[in-house]
This record gives structure tokens, C-alpha cells and sequence, in this order.
């Protein structure tokens, strides 16, 4: 099961790398949407490595899943390269034409916790 679900991340990652930090790596509440819960790393001016640093310190199990799918995790940083209007553009196109991705995030119930530790990576990779 674990294999099942880590397949799914990593199929999220790899179809949409911003859309996972709201879908994946960030389970929604019924108040708060995808934009909303991926917020803080999409509107962050850190770089990729500043990111991934804080990942591992502050969010190991996220990050380990991350390492564990290396394509996806480059089309993340490539990601991250962009500039932040580019990122917010591309991750609301990418709602706009998968509706499901949004429903998925709304009805996940892995949400506690999740989303406090992506603002906390959000918060603290300029430390990094």
C-alpha cells in the first residue's frame, strides 16, 4: 500500500511539481485549497537547494520521498528556477486544466500536520 501511494506522489510530482506541494506533500483541509496550501513555497524567492535543505531538516519523510523519485524531483527544481509570477501562472494553469487534483486535495484525510511543516520549510530556507 505504502508502494501504491508513493507511486502516486511521484506521479503527481512528475505531472505537475508545484501541484504536489498542494496535493501531495500537502493535503488539504475542507477550508483550503491547493493555491492556498502551496502558497508559502510558491511565492518564496529561495532557490531549489535553500528548499530542499529545509525539507530535510524540517520535513524528513517529505523529502525522503522526494529523493526517491530523482526525475521528478529535477522537474521540481527546474521548477523553482522560474521566477515566482512564472511558478504562480503555470501551478494555477495546471488546476485550471486538472479539477481533479483540487478535489483530491480537498477530500485528503492526511491532513494534519502536513501543511504546517511545508510552512515551516517555506519559513525557514532562506536559512539555508
Amino acid at each position: 500500500m505504502s508502494l501504491v501511494r508513493n507511486r502516486r506522489i511521484a506521479t503527481a510530482l512528475g505531472a505537475g511539481a508545484l501541484a504536489t506541494i498542494a496535493f501531495a506533500l500537502v493535503p488539504a483541509t475542507a477550508s483550503a485549497g491547493p493555491l492556498d496550501l502551496a502558497a508559502p513555497l510558491l511565492n518564496s524567492t529561495c532557490s531549489f537547494a535553500q528548499v530542499d535543505a529545509a525539507l530535510h531538516d524540517k520535513a524528513p519523510a517529505l523529502a525522503s520521498i522526494l529523493d526517491q523519485n530523482p526525475d521528478q524531483k529535477a522537474e521540481l527544481k527546474a521548477k523553482f528556477d522560474q521566477p515566482v509570477e512564472q511558478r504562480q501562472a503555470e501551478f494555477q494553469a495546471y488546476l485550471r486544466d486538472n479539477p481533479g487534483v483540487a478535489d483530491q486535495a480537498n477530500t485528503n484525510p492526511n491532513a494534519n500536520g502536513i501543511a504546517a511543516a511545508i510552512q515551516q520549510v517555506a519559513d525557514s530556507c532562506h536559512n539555508y
